[in-house]
């Protein structure tokens, strides 16, 4: 699970410092989760599934997708997609991929 977390907090482009801010714990407690052979709390682990959505068996087990897939947005944001004009279309792909470089400055 060690190396899980250290490999979860890369996938999400954060320091330790930065995804300890996120689940309310300080630097060393990430760093501290991250070394081979520690232990983490059972609160931990829901802090951080909850907070990054992330799937617990996958946490624990390295089994499954890292990620809690919401099929249930997706599905409806497919179906609107479908719905739109080409034009329109390209402008949602365009607005989307705007709102995904503005959240990476965050």
């Amino acid at each position: 699970m060690n190396n899980r977390i250290r490999e979860l907090r890369k996938a999400l482009n954060l320091s330790q410092k930065e995804f300890a801010q996120k689940i309310g714990l300080k630097q060393n407690a990430i760093s501290y989760m991250e070394k081979d052979g520690s232990t983490i709390t059972e609160q931990n682990i829901k802090i951080i599934c909850s907070q990054f959505n992330v799937n617990e068996n996958w946490l624990r087990t390295g089994f499954e997708k890292m990620f809690i897939e919401n099929e249930k947005k997706q599905k409806e944001f497919f179906y609107i997609f479908d719905k739109l004009s080409p034009v329109l279309q390209d402008y949602l792909i365009k607005t989307a991929k705007d709102l995904l470089e503005a959240q990476s400055k965050l």
